[in-house]
């Protein structure tokens, strides 16, 4: 391996862990003021009223479609597409990255529903009713897996720098997008939406290291 190539991964390395401990100690934090009821939190219902206050039936329905395309089964079919595309190009290593960081990631998401318990927000007239527990949000952390794999596979093969910034801000303003969504819709506070791109964000991170360590041992290993 040439010395240059070597920096580069090194840095990557260092940018994973730095990642991974920033978004872990974000979701922490936001965890213990949620478990705790903390009053801070009041802030989570002062931006849904502000929100649903302020709506309009066109920005309502963009919305709604947003929300649609990333639910489980909206996402669940953007990976399989993806990782079909992946296959085609036999591109193993990332599909099953891309498995490991959608199936661990979502089945972590609902693991933190059921730890938490938090009920979602009500309203007298709700634009959209659901009945599964609030925190985290499942459409912002399906969103955040997918796109932020989408990003890290494409920064890892695409050498211009403008074209890797295209692409890290047109995935985040889509994380950002389903996000806010979920606030706007009146299903999710806050909280909820930043502890999903956190948690999930952390997971991916892992999920993508985890695979790249696994894979580089076995190569050591064999005679």
């Amino acid at each position: 391996m040439t010395e240059p190539v070597k920096r580069v991964r090194d840095r990557r390395v260092w940018v994973g862990i730095a990642v991974l401990l920033a978004a872990s100690v974000l979701f922490a934090v936001i965890a213990t003021t949620v478990a705790s009821k903390d009053p801070i939190l009041q802030r989570d219902l002062q931006v849904l009223v502000w929100l649903h206050t302020h709506g309009s039936p066109a920005f309502s329905g963009f919305l709604l479609a947003v929300g649609q395309m990333h639910n489980l089964i909206g996402v669940g079919f953007f990976t399989i597409l993806l990782a079909f595309v992946l296959a085609r190009r036999h591109k193993w290593y990332w599909v099953v990255s891309l498995g490991i960081a959608m199936i661990g990631g979502m089945l972590l998401n609902l693991g933190l529903k059921q730890l938490f318990h938090r009920d979602r927000p009500t309203w007298d007239d709700p634009l959209v009713s659901l009945s599964s527990y609030s925190f985290p949000s499942g459409h912002t952390a399906g969103a955040t897996l997918f796109y932020g794999f989408l990003a890290i596979y494409v920064v890892s093969h695409v050498k211009e720098l403008s074209w890797r910034l295209v692409v890290v801000i047109a995935t985040v303003a889509m994380v950002v997008l389903v996000a806010f969504s979920r606030m706007y819709l009146g299903v999710h506070y806050l909280s909820d939406v930043l502890a999903a791109m956190s948690a999930s964000t952390a997971w991916l991170v892992t999920a993508l290291g985890g695979v790249r360590l696994y894979l580089k041992k076995r190569q050591v290993a064999q005679p």
